[in-house]
């Protein structure tokens, strides 16, 4: 059996990101050969001989979309694997401390992929974590499996809905944008310091930095602040 991979460069970030949280429970989704979930194993449990299910402290629950890439990792470092339609499963799956996504939103259409984070953030306890390349290869079906179609491209004017933390790592002339999401009550609250915040507009083109800019307006007026562009 042959099971597609993603860069071994940003493993380290995105183990950081987990630690940071000290959860007790993972989701991992598009868990593919199951890589995370082997070396999440690594960090919390193996070390302390913990070497059997009934002995893990830590709860590591996978989803994988194409039931093709099932092997022994997934049976054995995952407390239990889902197989199907994410849309699908997200009613069936309970509250985790911490969800990971990674190297998974490029196969979605941008409408749909911001559909299914705004739905895995209410999943979450504690952080959303997000891994996409900075430049997706094109990529179409892979070993039979049309999942693995390259669909989109993610950038931080994308995320401007949420609130996250971002951070790069850098692996040649590509690499992964690393992003961490935080749960809708953190950035639900209600306002009670209504803002006014003036934007001047350095001209009126349409280039990247001034579709930035207005996203981030948007951003602002979304959460209750009265915003005024000059020119």
């Amino acid at each position: 059996m042959t099971v597609p991979t993603s860069w071994y460069q940003a493993v380290p970030a995105i183990i950081d990101l987990v630690a940071l949280d000290q959860p007790q429970s993972v989701l991992d989704i598009g868990v593919g050969f199951g890589k995370y979930g082997l070396l999440l194993r690594e960090v919390y449990d193996i070390p302390y001989e913990r070497y059997e299910k009934k002995d893990w402290h830590l709860r590591i629950d996978g989803v994988e979309g194409f039931e093709g890439y099932r092997n022994p990792i997934h049976d054995y470092v995952y407390n239990h694997m889902y197989y199907g339609n994410i849309f699908d499963l997200i009613p069936k799956l309970e509250k985790y401390d911490t969800v990971m996504l990674i190297d998974v939103l490029e196969h979605f259409e941008k409408e749909e992929g911001l559909r299914l984070l705004d739905k895995l953030l209410y999943l979450t306890g504690k952080s959303l974590i997000v891994s996409t390349p900075i430049y997706p290869s094109a990529q179409g079906e892979y070993l039979g499996n049309d999942l693995e179609t390259h669909r989109s491209r993610w950038t931080i004017v994308d995320f401007v809905g949420f609130d996250y933390s971002f951070s790069q790592v850098t692996i040649g002339d590509n690499g992964a944008y690393l992003f961490k999401l935080y749960p809708r009550e953190h950035h639900k609250k209600k306002i009670t310091d209504q803002l006014n915040i003036g934007y001047l507009l350095p001209h009126h083109g349409l280039t990247g930095g001034m579709k930035m800019l207005v996203n981030q307006m948007e951003a602002m007026k979304k959460r209750g602040h009265h915003v005024t562009a000059f020119f």
